[in-house]
C-alpha cells in the first residue's frame, strides 16, 4: 500500500487546470488556425512544404521556453516562488499575442512571428507546471494526477477543435483568437491560484526525510539510464501523432472529399478525443497497478496498425473508427509516459529532468511536422500517394518507439 504523504484533490486538479489552456490554443492552431493562415498567404503548391517549415520553426522555440522555465524554475526563485513567475510571463506574452494576431495584417513573417511567440511562451508557462506531478510523493496521486494532466489536456483539445472550427465558420471575426486568449488567461490564473496555496503533507522526521533522499540518490544512475530510453521511445510514438494533425485538414479536403473539411476536423476530433479522456483518466489512475511500462509499450504497438491503413479508406465513418482506435492509445500513452518520467527523475532537479523528457514531445512536434510537409511535398499533397507516405512513415515511428520502449522496460 502507497504511503506516501498525500495531497488534496483540488491542488491536483487546480495545478493541472493550465494544459486545459494552451491544449486549447495548441490545437486551434495545429489543426485549424496555422493551416489556413499559412493557405492565405502561400502558393497553393507550396502550402505543405511551407506549413511543415513554419511548425517546426515555431516548435523548435517551444523547446527553448520549455527548458529554460524547466531548469532555471528549480534554481532562480522570484519573491521566493520558484514556479509562479514563469506561468505568469508565459500566459501574459501569450495573451497578448493572441490579441495582436487579431490587428497585425498577415504575411507569411508575420504568421511565423506570431506562432514563434505562442509556442514560446506557452512552453515557458508548461515548463515551470510539468515539475510539479514529479513533486507529488504518492506513486499512486502521480498515477492520478499524470491522469487528470492527460484528461485536461484532451478536453482542451476537444475545446480547441469544437470552439474554434464554430468560431471560423460563424460571421464573428476574430472570435476564435479571442476565445482563446480568455481560455488561457483563465486556467493560467486557476494554475497560479492552485500553485500560490499549495500546502504539501510534512514527510515526517528528518530521519525519514534523509533515508528516502538517500534511497533516491543511490537509484539516479539505473533511473538515469532508463530515463533516456524513455525520451527516445516517447520522442518516436509523440513523432507517429503530432505532425499529423497539422495536416489532418487537406486530408479531409484532398482524400475525404468532405465539403466543409473544417466541420469534419472538428467532429472527428472532438469524438477521437472524447474516447483518448476516457482511457487517459482510467489508465493513468490504475497504471500503478496494471504496470507503467506494459501500457506505454501497448499503446506504441497498437497505434501503429490503424495509422498504417487510415489512407486506403476513403470513408469519414472508418476514419472515426480507426482514430478513435488511435486516440484512445494516445490519450493512455501521453499521460502515462508522463507519469513514469515523474517515478524516474530525481525530486532536487524535477524541472530540469521534466523539461528534458518534454523535449520527447516538443522534438517531435519540431520534426515530424517538416517530415510529413516533405513526403506531401515529394509525393504530391494533392494525391492518395502523398498521404500513403505520410501515414506509413507515422506508423513506422510508432513502431520503433514501441520497440525501443520495450526495451526499456526490460533494462
Amino acid at each position: 500500500m502507497d504511503s506516501s504523504p498525500r495531497l488534496t484533490n483540488r491542488f491536483i486538479i487546480g495545478y493541472n487546470l493550465l494544459y486545459l489552456g494552451v491544449n486549447y490554443l495548441w490545437i486551434s492552431f495545429e489543426a485549424l488556425i496555422l493551416p489556413l493562415q499559412v493557405s492565405s498567404v502561400v502558393n497553393p503548391a507550396e502550402m505543405g512544404i511551407m506549413l511543415g517549415m513554419t511548425a517546426s520553426v515555431g516548435n523548435a522555440f517551444g523547446i527553448f521556453g520549455n527548458l529554460f522555465s524547466g531548469i532555471f524554475s528549480d534554481r532562480i526563485r522570484f519573491w521566493k516562488d520558484k514556479r509562479s513567475p514563469y506561468i505568469i510571463a508565459g500566459v501574459t506574452v501569450v495573451f497578448f499575442t493572441l490579441i495582436g494576431e487579431t490587428i497585425v495584417t498577415k504575411s507569411i513573417y508575420e504568421v511565423l512571428a506570431g506562432y514563434i511567440l505562442l509556442q514560446a511562451f506557452s512552453n515557458l508557462a508548461i515548463g515551470a507546471t510539468q515539475p510539479i506531478l514529479a513533486e507529488i510523493e504518492s506513486r499512486e496521486q502521480r498515477g492520478t494526477s499524470a491522469g487528470i494532466n492527460g484528461l485536461f489536456s484532451l478536453i482542451g483539445s476537444a475545446l480547441g477543435f469544437g470552439i474554434t472550427s464554430f468560431f471560423l465558420a460563424s460571421p464573428l471575426r476574430n472570435g476564435d483568437l479571442y476565445s482563446i486568449a480568455a481560455g488561457i488567461a483563465i486556467t493560467g490564473a486557476g494554475t497560479i491560484f492552485a500553485i500560490k496555496n499549495r500546502r504539501f503533507v510534512s514527510l515526517g522526521s528528518n530521519l525519514s526525510r534523509l533515508r528516502i533522499r538517500l534511497a533516491r540518490i543511490r537509484k539516479i544512475p539505473i533511473n538515469m539510464r532508463k530515463f533516456s530510453r524513455l525520451i527516445i521511445g516517447s520522442f518516436f510514438v509523440f513523432s507517429g501523432i503530432t505532425g499529423l494533425t497539422y495536416f489532418e485538414l487537406y486530408f479531409f479536403k484532398e482524400i475525404l472529399n468532405v465539403s466543409d473539411p473544417a466541420t469534419y476536423v472538428a467532429i472527428a476530433g472532438i469524438l477521437v478525443l472524447a474516447i483518448s479522456a476516457v482511457s487517459s483518466i482510467a489508465l493513468g489512475h490504475f497504471s500503478n497497478r496494471i504496470g507503467r511500462w506494459n501500457i506505454v509499450v501497448a499503446d506504441a504497438a497498437i497505434a501503429s496498425i490503424p495509422t498504417l491503413i487510415i489512407p486506403y479508406f476513403r470513408s469519414f465513418y472508418i476514419f472515426l473508427l480507426l482514430g478513435s482506435v488511435i486516440g484512445a492509445t494516445y490519450g493512455t500513452f501521453y499521460s502515462v509516459s508522463f507519469a513514469i518520467a515523474g517515478d524516474l527523475v530525481p525530486e532536487h532537479e524535477s524541472g530540469k529532468y521534466m523539461s528534458i523528457f518534454y523535449l520527447a514531445l516538443a522534438g517531435a512536434s519540431t520534426i515530424s511536422p517538416l517530415i510529413y510537409g516533405l513526403m506531401l511535398f515529394i509525393f504530391n499533397q494533392s494525391s492518395s500517394s502523398g498521404f500513403v507516405a505520410l501515414f506509413t512513415t507515422s506508423s513506422l515511428f510508432y513502431m520503433i518507439g514501441a520497440v525501443v520502449l520495450y526495451l526499456a522496460s526490460k533494462s
